[in-house]
């Protein structure tokens, strides 16, 4: 019973497979030779870490993100000492109940005032990232619909390792060009609010 499962199952499939073959042939030279699609495509990775005023404000982000964890840092550190050393008076016995509890009162303000800072600063390298990238994605779409209109381009799609597209044909990568494009003309991302 099992074998005849399995001869039915090949079967079918060989049966839908011959039918798809068939339709696929029919179908195949008619709408290759009635589509006439133009498409190409750039490499997403390719023009992240090429664009020049990307690679710029990339720098200037990570430059801004590194100062404030320095800042926050020393900040912490000088905290730090500050509770080791109501801690030795607490310790020695040189305090007073009202002193520890005034001093407690002190120091953890200061915590929450450092972590409120924290909270500030992620939040405003995480918005300006936001807008860089914003901005990016802007001056890249309107070069591309420059391009695509210029040389009558369908489609332009994007690659990127991982992404939907698996395999494309290299002919039809235009990456270079709008690389050139992109750094020729001087386009700058303009992160000042409008």
């Amino acid at each position: 019973m099992r074998n005849l499962i399995h001869l039915l199952i090949i079967c079918s499939i060989a049966f839908s497979y011959l039918s798809c073959e068939k339709s696929g042939d029919q179908k195949g030279t008619g709408s290759s030779s009635n589509s006439g699609l133009k498409i190409a495509y750039v490499n997403g990775d390719t023009i992240l870490l090429n664009y020049k005023e990307f690679r710029s404000q990339s720098a200037a982000m990570e430059a801004k993100q590194k100062n404030a964890e320095e800042m926050l840092q020393s900040k912490g550190a000088a905290l730090e000492q500050e509770f080791n050393a109501y801690q030795k008076k607490a310790q020695g016995g040189t305090m007073t109940g009202k002193e520890m509890q005034a001093q407690e009162k002190y120091l953890s303000g200061k915590q929450d005032a450092l972590l409120a800072e924290r909270d500030k600063l992620a939040k405003e390298i995480m918005d300006e990232t936001t807008v860089i990238n914003d901005r990016l994605q802007k001056v890249l779409q309107d070069k591309l619909n420059e391009i695509k209109k210029r040389e009558g381009y369908d489609f332009i799609f994007s690659y990127i390792h991982g992404g939907a597209i698996l395999v494309a044909d290299e002919k039809h990568d235009i990456t270079k060009e709008v690389l050139e494009e992109l750094n020729k003309g001087g386009i700058s991302i303009d992160t000042t609010e409008e």
